[in-house]
This record gives structure tokens, sequence and C-alpha cells, in this order.
């Protein structure tokens, strides 16, 4: 964490009264600690972020975020350890659609840091169920992709490197793996005999995707879009 001084205009802000929303905030953010990838599960928030390893965990309620953020580092060590770390605080953020202000602080302190950010893309929201399969040739943002599908499991192969892809479906979104001769980074341990991979998550929407990737483990971030080629 960067060490600052309480913001009286930002305290102001984080104390206005709680709106009530049902947008999800999961999505990847901009902030002044890095880039946050953040997750929602009804009430219950978890994210990560790029500064110092960060971990966040919390709950929202309303357009209120509290919880507790911890790294492998700080300028200030704790007395206890949360979750096997000593470099923790609490956290309060008030969302205001694309954008946030929030507090931070350290170890249990009253959180009176400055902590932004603005969104940068939101998590697809997945639909129920689809009966289509998506096995076929389609045409995307990382090269054309030739799909094939035997119930959930989906296998596919696609131009960029020789990719492999690797999934299951579930309704209409497919998780699993990219794998790729080479890309822009290595990762520390081999998947299928190949050091380049990735995980995906693509929403699928009749003939079109949104999808998001990411590097080796990292949580899927970057997008990656496409549509069925016709027949």
């Amino acid at each position: 964490m960067t060490l600052g001084l309480p913001t009286p205009t930002v305290q102001a802000k984080s104390q206005t009264s709680i709106k009530q929303t049902k947008d999800s905030i999961a999505g990847v953010w901009n902030s002044s600690e890095g880039t946050i990838t953040v997750q929602q599960s009804g009430s219950r928030v978890s994210a990560t972020y790029t500064q110092d390893n960060g971990v966040i965990e919390g709950s929202i309620s309303g357009n209120v975020l509290t919880g507790y953020w911890s790294e492998d580092s700080s300028n200030r060590r704790c007395n206890t350890s949360r979750n096997g770390r000593y470099y923790w605080g609490r956290i309060r953020f008030v969302f205001d659609n694309s954008k946030f202000s929030g507090l931070w602080g350290y170890c249990d302190d009253e959180p009176s840091r400055t902590w932004t950010g603005n969104l940068i893309s939101k998590t697809p929201v997945s639909k129920p169920e689809i009966s289509n399969s998506i096995a076929g040739v389609w045409n995307s943002s990382e090269g054309t992709i030739t799909v094939q599908q035997s119930g959930s499991r989906v296998s596919a192969t696609y131009t960029q490197d020789n990719g492999v892809i690797e999934g299951s479906m579930s309704g209409n979104v497919l998780t699993g793996y990219w794998n790729e001769d080479s890309s822009n980074r290595r990762c520390n341990t081999s998947r299928n005999g190949r050091y380049y991979w990735g995980r995906i998550r693509f929403v699928f929407d009749n003939s079109k995707f949104s999808g998001l990737w990411g590097y080796c483990d990292d949580e899927p971030s970057r997008t990656w879009t496409g549509n069925r080629r016709n027949s």
C-alpha cells in the first residue's frame, strides 16, 4: 500500500447514504492501487489487484463494499495475520455506476486513506440456458475458431499460434483454458506440454460471444469476442 493522508472530501463522499442497486460490480477496474479484477456472488465480493499481489474480501450492501485488503508487503506490518499475511487492513468503497470512491486503513484502523477507481469492463452476465450447440466455425478477435462439442464438453482449435481450447459449457457460458505455441508471457508450469496458456470465460448469445481471457492462472480480464461464420 502507498502511504497517503486522509482526504476530507473523499471522507465526506464515503459517508453518503446507501443507494440500493442490483447491478453487480464484477469486472475489471482501474484504481489508485492498480488494476482490480472483481468477482461477486450475491452480496459476497472477492477481488485481486496488481499492487503487491493484493487480495480483497468483503460484502456489498446497496452500493457500499466493506471488507479487508491483504498484500505480500506494505508500509506497516500488523501484529496479527489475516489469511496468512501480516500486511492487511479495512476498506470501505462507495460505488456510483462506473466509478468508486473509497477509503482504506492499516490493520484494524478506521479507513481514512483514499482509494478510487473507474470501471474498465464488466464481467458478462450469463443467461441460464442455451439449447443450441456452439459447434462450428467462428470468426474471432484471436483468429478463426473451429469448435467441436459433445454434451457439455468443448474442444476447439484456432489460427493464433496453433491455439487450442478445452472447456465445458454450463448454460450459455464456456469456461476452460487456451493453449498456444507462443505468447507474450510464459507460465511457470506447462499445460498439455506447452508453457503458453491461460483461462477463458465466453458468454454466448446465439450467433456471437463476448469473452475474457488471461495468462496462466490469472483471472480472465482481456477481451475475446467472436461471431458464428455463416455456412
